[in-house]
């Protein structure tokens, strides 16, 4: 059990039970072994989370919960969603170190990062910090440079060719025999350190990369995309920049400073808040066009800068704003900082190759 999960559960009741305590958790636990396997369950549960879910789709998620608890209440808004979003946390900090649970430990905390632009409870900051931080762990373990030793190898090796060496100076055939298994288990240890030592210098080498492809996007002062300074986008450079960040990553989880490098990218901008509005509508048309033509509709309900830019697409620089005033929860007339932007465009890049790239990461 989380070691915050008591103080998480006095939002709900002011004195919990320990016996309820534990059919929770066992509850949480449970549900988090579903999040490994279904993306769709991951995106419902941060739903729940930020109190966007509807009666018919927390079903499966309730009845993880009433299995478990006959008598569990399901008409609890703030327990459900202390429930989802410990089962988020459960979700990222227990990631083993074979990568088992990866792909829904990132995809969870992705889609909670952005959709926190539409809605946030300022009773779940503490939750909602807990996944963060477990992404960031996650994202430092991942750059971490593997030790890449040969000499592994050569010592293997060497014992492969010494057991051939009693091989062809055995005449018996028994101690050939013998002789044999040794032989073929040095070989064996052998391929097996070479493939174990090649993945980790192939880990290196994206790193490495990557981490290059960066360095010369931020030094280059120009979209990748149109090959435009940034300075030509005006308010749009804050969602380029983010998307184009989000492309460049290759290793799933960019640095931990992404949003210091959108900052310095976005060093020309004057730094104020300006409508949502203002930096959708700054943005080409044929690169809108393009954008919207990849975007995943399953969750425009947690992406909501991506469902902006899907309808303004679609229409006009004035209808789109009607229609996500009507059904995206925010308004086009909220104020934010082009960072911010910059920074939602980006996490949204990650939720959503997150999404179609199940099975890739490393």
């Amino acid at each position: 059990m989380h070691k915050n999960f008591g103080e998480w559960y006095r939002l709900v009741a002011f004195e919990p039970d320990g016996a309820q305590l534990q059919k929770r958790w066992a509850g949480v636990e449970a549900w988090k072994a579903v999040l490994r396997k279904d993306d769709k369950s991951v995106l419902e549960t941060v739903r729940i989370f930020q109190g966007l879910a509807s009666t018919a789709s927390m079903r499966p998620f309730l009845a993880v919960f009433q299995s478990l608890d006959p008598a569990f209440p399901q008409r609890n808004d703030l327990e459900l969603r202390v429930l989802a979003g410990a089962s988020l946390v459960d979700c990222v900090q227990s990631v083993d170190a074979n990568g088992e649970g990866l792909h829904a430990a990132i995809l969870a905390s992705a889609a909670l990062e952005a959709s926190s632009l539409r809605v946030t409870e300022p009773r779940l900051e503490e939750i909602f910090g807990e996944v963060l931080s477990g992404l960031q762990v996650i994202a430092v373990d991942q750059r971490k440079r593997k030790p890449f030793v040969l000499n592994d190898i050569s010592v293997k090796a060497d014992s492969a060719a010494e057991a051939l060496m009693q091989v062809a100076a055995s005449t018996d055939w028994n101690l050939l025999k013998a002789a044999v298994a040794p032989v073929f288990q040095a070989l064996l240890d052998s391929v097996r350190s070479a493939d174990g030592e090649l993945a980790s210098a192939a880990h290196n080498l994206r790193c490495a990369d990557e981490e290059m492809d960066i360095l010369w996007w931020v030094e280059g002062g120009c979209s990748r995309d149109t090959n435009k300074p940034w300075a030509a986008f005006k308010e749009g450079a804050a969602i380029i920049a983010g998307t184009e960040l989000a492309d460049l990553i290759d290793v799933t989880l960019g640095p931990r400073n992404s949003a210091a490098l959108l900052e310095r990218v976005l060093s020309d901008s004057n730094g104020k808040d300006s409508p949502l509005a203002a930096y959708v509508n700054a943005l080409p048309d044929e690169w809108v066009r393009e954008r919207a033509a990849k975007a995943n509709e399953s969750a425009f309900d947690l992406t909501p800068l991506t469902f902006a830019m899907v309808h303004r697409a679609r229409s006009d620089t004035a209808s789109w704003q009607q229609y996500f005033d009507a059904s995206s929860g925010m308004k086009s007339s909220t104020q934010v900082t082009a960072a911010c932007v910059a920074h939602q465009a980006y996490v949204e890049g990650i939720m959503l190759r997150a999404l179609s790239d199940l099975g890739t990461e490393e």
